[in-house]
């Protein structure tokens, strides 16, 4: 018997779905996967595969029941199923508070650390009987701990950058991607800041879409109107990426697309998993 085909090599109409064990170990490696997006999976597969179907009852709603409630009395299934909704996020540090990052603008000298202010004793504080003084065993320690110390990386000259707390923000769309970057400036630099800004202006006009980087795993298992159901649990104003909903389909810069797998039709009826 000859070796068994790749599924890149089968054709489309001979694919078939994955037994329950093909679709379980596909979940479990599958790295884009967090612990929740994981359960909800797994709990869909346990609905599809291993449990007997009652008449006019979708997995959705089997899945549903399993996945119980929070510890606030509302279901785990709306809150996993809203986090699956393919969607672009920005990275944290583009919706920081300006003043927590620091300024990115070249350095022209050397950062020197202001010098603390020498100790002056209070004139009126009653003086010790005798000076303190560590016992033994603190001050051998004291000597270790000051043998070994390294002081923190100058990062702003290593780095060549103010490092100053900053003011201003400006937007950097990935030319491929579409994706967001931020660049940040202080109040010292507001004109390197409107230089960087126009610099990028054309590219950020010219920049597509963004790729999606959430969600969008439910279709890569299952086929379904996945459209509607996210559309129940996303909110009015989410409109379907135009690079698809499944994360499978989505492009990855450096890489060949992903290979199709053959997946299970799920029949959702009017419920889309939700309480009669």
């Amino acid at each position: 018997m000859g070796a068994p085909r790749s599924l890149a090599s089968v054709p489309q109409q001979e694919r078939k779905p994955r037994t329950y064990e093909e679709i379980v170990r596909a979940i479990y490696n599958d790295e884009r996967a967090n612990p929740e997006a994981r359960e909800l999976l797994l709990a869909i597969a346990y609905a599809v595969y291993l449990k007997d179907q009652e008449e006019g009852v979708s997995p959705l709603r089997e899945a549903r029941r399993v996945l119980g409630r929070t510890a606030g009395g509302r279901p785990r299934y709306d809150g996993l199923m809203a986090a699956d909704v393919p969607r672009y996020e920005t990275p944290r540090d583009v919706d920081v508070h300006a003043h927590t990052v620091a300024c990115q603008a070249p350095r022209l000298r050397p950062y020197r650390p202001k010098p603390a202010a020498p100790y002056e004793p209070d004139p009126h504080a009653p003086s010790p009987i005798r000076p303190y003084e560590l016992p033994p065993e603190l001050a051998a320690l004291k000597a270790e701990a000051m043998a070994t110390y390294t002081p923190p990386r100058d990062w702003r000259t290593e780095d060549g950058v103010c490092g100053a707390n900053s003011r201003y923000r400006v937007l950097e769309k990935n030319p491929v991607t579409g994706w967001v970057s931020a660049h940040w400036f202080c109040r010292r630099h507001q004109d390197h800041a409107d230089r960087v800004a126009e610099q990028l202006r054309a590219q950020n006009e010219t920049a597509p879409n963004p790729l999606p980087n959430k969600g969008g795993l439910l279709p890569c298992y299952f086929k379904a109107d996945w459209e509607k159901v996210y559309r129940h649990y996303a909110g009015r104003f989410w409109e379907p990426p135009v690079h698809g909903l499944c994360a499978d389909d989505w492009p990855t810069p450096g890489q060949g697309p992903a290979v199709r797998k053959g997946r299970m039709r799920l029949v959702l009826g009017g419920d889309l998993g939700g309480p009669r």
